[in-house]
Formats: C-alpha cells, sequence, structure tokens
C-alpha cells in the first residue's frame, strides 16, 4: 500500500549518513548520491527517499513531509495570511525576506496559531477548523488498551493453546480476553462444533478462574452465511459471553444481497460486534460492496460495536469508516485477530487506524473497565 518512503535524519554533518544509506545491503540501484539528499531503489522494488536535516529546520521539514498534499496546502495558506511563505525549509516574512526557522512541529503550528495537530490527522479533512476552535480530538494511544476481543487458538485454526494466549496477552498489559474460534460453518479453519464449542467452555472457564483477577471470556467468531443464516443458533449464541459475527465468504455477491446478509447479524440480539466488517485482504482482496449507510443505520440501532481489525492484512474498518461510525455514537472495537502469540504485538496496527479515524479512547469498548464492559454486554 506504499508508494515510496521519504526518510528524514537530523543531523550537522550529513555526508557520512549519506555515504552509509546508498551503500546498505538492501539497495539495488543508486538514483541520486548529494549531500543533503539520496534516493535509491531496494531490491523490492521500492523507491526510499533520504534527507538530511539540521536542526534548527528539523521543525519544518517533518511537518511538511508528514502531511497530506491537501493539508500541506492548507498551511501554506495559512501562513500567507499571515503575510509568510511556507516550505520544507522553513518560513520567509513578505517584507523582508527574514526566515523564520523551526526546530520542532509544535513551532511551527505556533507559528500559524494552531496547537500542535498529531501527524494522523493531516488530511485536510476539517483538523484544521477543528484546531482553530480548539477542539482537537484526544486520540486514543495504545496505553489505553485493556483487552483484547477477538483471537485464535488450536481449537480451530491459531497457533497456541487457549491458556498460551491468555498468559501472552496479560503480559502485554490486557486486563481480559475472549477467546473467539471460528464456528462450525468455518471448515478451512477446522470451526468448532455446537459439541466442541461446549467442551472448549469448560476449558476456558478453567482457566479463567485459575487466572483471575486477569479474566478469560469465551466467545466465537461466527460466520455469517453466503445464504445469511447465522451459523449457531440463537439457544446457542446465548450460552456464550461474547459473539462476533463475521463475513468470510461469497464476498463478491451484489450488494443488496451480502448488505442484507451483515445487516442480519446486526440485527440478532446476541451479536456483540462485527468482525472487519468490509472484508478486506490486503493486498489480495478488495472490500465487499456493502452499503455503509445502511450498515452504520443499522449498527445505531442495535447498538452493537464495530471492529478495527489491527491485522495488518486487514485494517478494517479503515480510519475513514471508523470515524464516521464514532460521529454517530457506535462504538469501536480494536482487536488483533491474533492466531498466534506474536501477533498479539499487532494491537498497535489498529490504533494507529483508529487514530487517523479521529477515534477518542472513550469510543473503544476494549478501552473500558472490566465492569464497564461487562455491563455493556449484559445491556
Amino acid at each position: 500500500t506504499i508508494g515510496d518512503v521519504d526518510l528524514l535524519v537530523c543531523s550537522q554533518t550529513p555526508q557520512p549518513i549519506m555515504d552509509a544509506f546508498v551503500t546498505m545491503p538492501e539497495v539495488a540501484r543508486v538514483l541520486g548520491h548529494g549531500d543533503k539528499k539520496s534516493s535509491v531503489e531496494l531490491h523490492n522494488g521500492l523507491q526510499v527517499d533520504l534527507r538530511v536535516i539540521p536542526p534548527e529546520r528539523w521543525g519544518t521539514a517533518l511537518a511538511y513531509f508528514t502531511g497530506s498534499q491537501a493539508h500541506n496546502i492548507r498551511m501554506r495558506s495559512l501562513a500567507l495570511v499571515k503575510g509568510l511563505s511556507l516550505n520544507e525549509h522553513a518560513f520567509t516574512r513578505e517584507s523582508d525576506g527574514a526566515e523564520i526557522l523551526c526546530a520542532t512541529e509544535e513551532e511551527v503550528y505556533a507559528t500559524l496559531g494552531l496547537p500542535f495537530i498529531p501527524p494522523e490527522l493531516r488530511e485536510d479533512w476539517g483538523e484544521v477548523e477543528v484546531a482553530q476552535a480548539g477542539k482537537l480530538p484526544a486520540l486514543i494511544q495504545l496505553g489505553d488498551v485493556r483487552s483484547d476481543l477477538h483471537m485464535h487458538t488450536y481449537w480451530s485454526d491459531g497457533k497456541a493453546s487457549i491458556r498460551e494466549m491468555a498468559e501472552a496477552a496479560r503480559a502485554r498489559g490486557r486486563e481480559f480476553i475472549v477467546i473467539t474460534d471460528h464456528s462450525r460453518g468455518a471448515t478451512i479453519a477446522n470451526g468448532l462444533s455446537i459439541e466442541r464449542l461446549i467442551e472448549q467452555r469448560a476449558e476456558v472457564r478453567q482457566i479463567d478462574q485459575e487466572m483471575h483477577p486477569f479474566r478469560v471470556f469465551h466467545g466465537t467468531e461466527m460466520e455469517i452465511r453466503a445464504d445469511g443464516e447465522l451459523d449457531f443458533p440463537d439457544d446457542v449464541l446465548a450460552e456464550l459471553d461474547f459473539v462476533v459475527a463475521s463475513l468470510h465468504v461469497s464476498l463478491r455477491q451484489p450488494r443488496a444481497q451480502i448488505t442484507e446478509r451483515l445487516l442480519n447479524a446486526i440485527r440478532n440480539p446476541h451479536v456483540d460486534l462485527i468482525g472487519h466488517p468490509r472484508g478486506q485482504l490486503i493486498p489480495d482482496r478488495d472490500p465487499a460492496d456493502l452499503d455503509m449507510d445502511a450498515v452504520f443505520a443499522a449498527a445505531k440501532q442495535s447498538g452493537i460495536a464495530l471492529e478495527i481489525n489491527a491485522s495488518p492484512s486487514r485494517l478494517d474498518l479503515e480510519a475513514q469508516y471508523a470515524r464516521r461510525a464514532v460521529d454517530m455514537g457506535i462504538p469501536i472495537c480494536i482487536d488483533t485477530d491474533a492466531h498466534a502469540i506474536t501477533e498479539l504485538d499487532q494491537m498497535r496496527y489498529g490504533v494507529m487506524t483508529a487514530r487517523r479515524g479521529w477515534v477518542e479512547a472513550r469510543s473503544v469498548i476494549n478501552t473500558w473497565t472490566l465492569t464497564q464492559f461487562e455491563a455493556w454486554v449484559r445491556q
């Protein structure tokens, strides 16, 4: 998904850095080698540009290269109103041509009369107006996450036991988790029959008791079948602590048909969360052609949560949809969908996506305390 990479380094001595950069083993071809900028092509075809910036100009360069083109245009427009011009190097006063150097990004925004705008918001999606009004969101941080509500074990297609996943999650600072192995329709993923689901519940309850006060809840990632039916009957779902419903098959169905499948799950009173709602797999599969207006309206009405799946192959909901959900008051859940212990560390990618979507911790159910979470599920 990356077009190219810009690297910035802060230093007063650029030449040794440039020389080291162009001779790295990852470099297939040197496109340019200067004292302030060098460009290379890596063996995987990616182009990487390196710029070395003196400390006194660091803030201006960093702000320029982390903002989108649209955001940078807005910044330059604000500068002109103040009698300044702005480029990646400095502000320049139009009256006398004197430069205003900014060693930090905070200085750049202060020169424009703005509070610091986090890099994830620099898209010209209204962040400038919100900053001017003093109402920038307090974006969620990784440290806000208390739980992980979607993960798999070797009961289905995971690579670790329930206890191993629980202990690994606890070691990463989580306070509770939900085990959500695949349901019976996911045969390719060794989905659980009703009998195996009941058998698994006993193991979850035992581990939950032994690991107290850390909590382990029993759930499922339930298939939304191609015909729109749910993979487990209501009496089975009612016995679970938490139910994730997901689309995995027949994702190329016409919009009306696949949307109705998802709406059927959203309307079910036992479903708590829609997992990776649009079903994309980066870079191999485009999102399903869902009527997102209908999805959001139904989620709002039902009180269900929508997931930001933190897997780098998912990142679904994407940022713009996450922001829209929060604006409508729909709860968000950021999960790893981990199938192995190491994948529990992917939570940060979900948090990054949420931050791009202007999401605050209060809107994310797995930043809530155990008491808040249990009350929400009961409701």
